[in-house]
């Protein structure tokens, strides 16, 4: 069900989706950063129709947590679902998340030809096709649909003070095992309609350089072909 709830982003009105009812102990898990007691995201399907109601749009939940509590099946509803909240990504058995933070992280996540494009990097120590979410990452990138597979599913946020947009579903690009992190290019299949985001548009411009960045940057351009010269 979807609640009309007026709020202005980007200077837009939009209708932000009703998110479903915590109970008091996913309540608390959630507030007071608790430990999730759940059931393991990997032995669960996200809801992943429930996500398309929030494309383009700030989670209504604070953090992975927050995002993973949102997908978890209505059965899971009294216990939060397990996972590993320091890994760049969630497993679940129909899905697997991917976050990105758009500036100030571990790893220069950008976006391409005006937000259709993106890279992500899977980070942590030493990673190669050999690890289990490479290996499973790559098995999506024969071109199938992506009901008929794991949907890779991707969560941006500006700042790591703020929440999580979900821009929707991922299909691979490529990757470079010789970039540190190991580094995977996805397009975004929700494009379309994320161009009629304001919060998604409010991503793009928090990587684009401010006008006296721009300034400064062509100045120190010319001086450096003068000494150049």
């Amino acid at each position: 069900m979807v609640k009309a709830v007026k709020e202005k982003l980007a200077g837009r009105k939009v209708a932000v989706p009703e998110a479903p009812k915590l109970s008091r102990r996913a309540l608390a898990e959630l507030v007071l950063q608790r430990p999730s007691s759940g059931t393991s995201t990997k032995a669960l399907k996200a809801d992943l129709a429930l996500l398309k109601k929030h494309l383009g749009i700030p989670c209504p939940h604070f953090g992975k947590k927050g995002v993973v509590q949102l997908a978890a099946p209505s059965s899971e509803a009294g216990a939060p679902p397990k996972f590993n909240k320091y890994t760049g990504w969630v497993e679940w058995d129909n899905a697997i998340f991917l976050w990105v933070n758009a500036t100030g992280g571990s790893f220069d996540n950008t976006f391409k030809r005006d937000g259709r494009q993106v890279n992500w990097y899977v980070g942590g120590t030493n990673p190669t096709d050999k690890s289990p979410i490479i290996k499973r990452l790559l098995a999506l990138s024969d071109g199938a649909a992506p009901s008929a597979a794991a949907q890779v599913c991707l969560f941006v946020r500006s700042l790591a003070t703020e929440p999580y947009i979900y821009c929707g579903n991922c299909g691979y690009l490529g990757h470079d095992a010789k970039k540190k992190g190991f580094e995977f290019t996805w397009r975004l299949r929700d494009f379309p309609k994320l161009t009629k985001a304001g919060a998604f548009q409010q991503l793009l411009q928090s990587q684009r350089p401010s006008k006296a960045t721009a300034v400064r940057s062509k100045a120190a351009a010319t001086a450096s072909a003068r000494w150049a010269a």
